[in-house]
């Protein structure tokens, strides 16, 4: 048995737009100037590291409740979009012998479980592992989390994501990691010896994970 872990936000959708509104508004709240080609970098870490770094750890979790408040309150949760290909591709795997998929995100576990829903994929999804704040935040404890609650091996998992935090997250955890190229990530610096496939769209991650991982029809 493989399980397949996919990365949310750059993987399965593009939330840009909703996040990006929110950071604006919650750097405005705490007079922090930060520039707003930076932004796609905070998308897929936890956002207390980011608020630590430019707003001071003694408001990060503050900064992240009232992220929060309005990310939901004003409905730029609903800006996500499921990238072309992704529901297609988490059906697939879904449906192929020997694979048990995996959804292992930093996004809140409720927020995420949600947008499964409205996207219409949960069903494709047997595995949810989201962030809880002040119990599993970084994407090394979200995986950690799931291999303990089921009882799996790390080296019968692979993890699909788009940045360096979903790289080193399953390397710590001993993963391997398929790198999609249409997310967050900054490609060109990623070369970690646990990258085993780099995927220029959901068809090419699909078509991996079958010949590589699911058992073959006798």
């Amino acid at each position: 048995m493989k399980y397949i872990f996919f990365d949310f936000d750059g993987t399965i959708s593009n939330t840009r737009d909703g996040v990006c509104d929110i950071l604006k508004k919650t750097f405005d709240k705490y007079g922090v100037d930060v520039d707003e080609s930076l932004y796609s970098r905070f998308i897929g870490p936890p956002l207390s590291e980011t608020f630590e770094k430019y707003i001071g750890a003694d408001k990060a979790y503050e900064a992240v409740k009232f992220f929060r408040e309005l990310y939901v309150g004003e409905k730029a949760i609903y800006k996500s979009k499921l990238y072309d290909g992704v529901a297609d591709m988490l059906k697939s795997c879904h449906d192929m012998d020997g694979i048990v998929t995996g959804v292992a995100t930093c996004k809140k576990h409720e927020e995420a479980d949600h947008l499964l829903e409205w996207f219409g994929v949960r069903e494709s999804i047997e595995i949810l592992s989201g962030l809880v704040y002040n119990v599993r935040e970084t994407k090394t404890q979200v995986l950690q989390y799931a291999l303990d609650k089921y009882g799996i091996d790390a080296k019968d998992c692979v993890m699909v994501g788009d940045t360096i935090y979903d790289v080193v997250g399953a390397e710590e955890v001993g993963m391997d990691c398929i790198l999609c190229l249409w997310g967050f990530g900054d490609y060109e610096n990623i070369n970690n010896k646990n990258v085993v496939y780099r995927a220029n769209t959901p068809d090419e991650v699909t078509e991996f994970v079958k010949n590589n991982y699911a058992i073959k029809a006798r």
